[in-house]
């Protein structure tokens, strides 16, 4: 009886050994560290922003000196001849190299240059609201990934104890049967909740396999690495609804993000509507041209240019309209996103809190379970209980180990989606 009592105790040693022990096992800032550094996601979001940052870099070299260097050689089938008077007079020949080197520089361009800049460093900023977006969610995936492994490492621990304790009770009415002292139907009922036991560690072994796999995949390594994750004692944190809320709504990445986006796509509009505007340029360099009829083959040159588009069939201002459109609709996106943000919020808050007091429920009711454990298993012993008490004691006592863990496992995964829909992860 002490021996199956103390198994019964096992689960709640261990849990408590985990928590107190902050060398065994893995931890989750060490699973994060290595999440981030191989997460394939996460390399597709810095790419992006590599890309936007080369995006800008080449938009701001539209403010800089171009330089064009040019060469060729003409073959004419006839020498170029122009009238003169009764006569004719050669004006270039019939064969001729050519080169010129150019260098270009816009002086005013009616705002579309910065226009385009300023556009593409918003997308720059949304970027990085992105690439900081996808690294909170691979924390929360490799969070959800750690707290499943520990939940089914736990409740394996809890199937053993069920099936270690039903052996032994199962061994004690074979005793008591053997001495004629039980029918054979409490030996039968038995060994059947024994073999459903077992059924039971089969399964939840299972479970723990599958969710150490799909941790493992989180993590880019082997998806048979044996992992010993440590336990993660529930904590609950101090700060109200309220402020949780504002805080989701000032920090998260991702309505900073869309914010960029509106502010690239407005831009983007007054960079369109600006194409017909009056531009200038200025050009200088040095041309030559083979001619032997000619006194100066190479001139230098320098040329100051003003445009302007007077029409352009709307094109310009209709691009400028489809871009304003596309801008409010990524405000109506943000304005969407942010009840969402607070419904996650308020969830998790929820979540967090019912699982705190479940916590305290369960957590009274496992000392009481394992004494009508106890107290059960001795009254049939002495003849003046019954075998169908003792198995629904068992049951009683199993639920309710398995009932705390998840409350308790629930709660650490409850705070760490407060964190994440707070911005704070």
């Amino acid at each position: 009886m002490k021996y199956s009592y103390f198994l019964s105790l096992s689960h709640g040693v261990l849990f408590s050994l985990a928590i107190a022990c902050p060398g065994i096992g893995e931890t989750l800032e060490e699973a994060w560290k290595i999440g981030l550094e191989t997460d394939h996601l996460l390399k597709a979001a810095t790419e992006n922003t590599i890309a936007s940052q080369a995006e800008l870099d080449a938009t701001k070299g539209g403010r800089l000196p171009t330089l064009n260097i040019g060469v060729g050689y003409s073959i004419l089938d006839n020498e170029p001849t122009a009238l003169a008077g009764n006569g004719q007079l050669v004006t270039a020949d019939d064969q001729a190299l050519s080169y010129q080197a150019m260098v270009s520089l816009p002086l005013y361009t009616h705002f579309q240059l910065s226009s385009l800049i300023d556009s593409a460093t918003s997308n720059l900023e949304a970027s990085k609201f992105a690439e900081q977006t996808a690294n909170q969610k691979v924390k929360l995936k490799i969070a959800e990934g750690y707290v499943a492994v520990l939940l089914r490492s736990q409740q394996t621990e809890v199937a053993i104890s069920q099936k270690q304790s039903l052996a032994a009770h199962a061994a004690d009415v074979q005793n008591l049967h053997d001495e004629g002292m039980v029918p054979v139907n409490d030996l039968l009922a038995a060994k059947v909740a024994l073999a459903n036991a077992r059924q039971v560690h089969l399964q939840v072994q299972n479970q723990l396999d599958i969710a150490k796999a799909a941790y493992n995949r989180l993590l880019n390594r082997g998806l048979g690495y044996e992992v010993t994750l440590q336990a993660i004692p529930p904590t609950f944190p101090e700060i109200d609804l309220d402020n949780f809320s504002k805080d989701a709504l000032k920090n998260r990445p991702e309505l900073a993000a869309l914010s960029e986006q509106v502010d690239a796509l407005l831009l983007q509009a007054d960079a369109a509507k600006a194409a017909n505007g009056p531009k200038v340029m200025v050009t200088s360099g040095y041309g030559y041209r083979e001619n032997s009829h000619q006194l100066h083959e190479g001139v230098w040159q320098a040329t100051v240019m003003a445009s302007w588009d007077i029409f352009d069939g709307n094109v310009s201002k209709n691009k400028g309209l489809a871009l304003q459109a596309r801008s409010r609709s990524v405000s109506e996106q943000r304005q969407e996103l942010e009840t969402l943000i607070l419904l996650q919020v308020r969830q998790a808050w929820l979540d967090m809190e019912e699982s705190r007091k479940r916590i305290t429920v369960t957590k009274e009711t496992l000392d009481q379970a394992e004494e009508n454990l106890k107290v059960t298993r001795n009254r049939y012993k002495e003849g003046i209980g019954t075998n169908t008490e003792v198995l629904d004691a068992e049951s009683l006592r199993t639920v309710n180990y398995v009932s705390y863990d998840k409350a308790s496992n629930d709660a650490v995964l409850a705070a760490i989606r407060l964190r994440y829909a707070s911005g704070s992860l």
